[in-house]
């Protein structure tokens, strides 16, 4: 995986979409300096999905086990301020990739609390679904100036903090 210059560089993107739940462990070989960074800065992950959530106080260290490489002393950040219903409801609807006809005549209000949605709910980022230069920060849009978050990775961003959700060319971990 070296890049030219050495170093071996990885991350999550969601500027695609979000279709998996996805964790990267490094195993780092036997003389490199990577083995003495803990996990929790190497071992990013992305769990979208209201089927892959655990409880709220979900400890995976609780017994001194390891978890994705990482261990109590230097654990990875859960966040436990997002509930189930904003994991669920994060896809606009009319982003899903398994939607219905569009609610209330045909128009999609977000976020749509009333609108059952699947345990996994795959979703098309702007971009890849409308490909609109202010949605992938392509033409005039391509500088840190014009290209915003759009509401999908904003959202995107909110349940999964360690990913990409827009315009990897313009912003780091936007």
């Amino acid at each position: 995986m070296d890049a030219g210059d050495g170093h071996s560089y990885y991350d999550l993107s969601l500027v695609d979409g979000y279709n998996l739940p996805v964790a990267i462990q490094l195993l780092a070989g036997p003389s490199t300096t990577l083995q003495n960074l803990p996990g929790h800065l190497t071992n990013p992950s992305c769990v979208g999905s209201v089927g892959n959530l655990q409880a709220p106080g979900y400890n995976p260290y609780s017994n001194g086990q390891s978890f994705l490489g990482t261990t109590g002393d230097a654990p990875l950040s859960f966040d436990n301020s997002t509930t189930l219903s904003e994991v669920a409801q994060w896809c606009p609807y009319n982003l899903q990739v398994s939607s219905s006809t569009g609610p209330n005549g045909g128009v999609y209000i977000y976020p749509d609390g009333s609108i059952n949605r699947p345990e996994f709910d795959p979703c098309y980022s702007a971009c890849s679904k409308w490909n609109l230069p202010a949605d992938c920060c392509t033409g005039q849009y391509n500088s840190p100036s014009t290209c915003h978050p759009s509401q999908y990775s904003q959202s995107a961003k909110g349940v999964c903090p360690d990913a990409y959700s827009y315009g990897e060319s313009c912003h780091r971990h936007a």
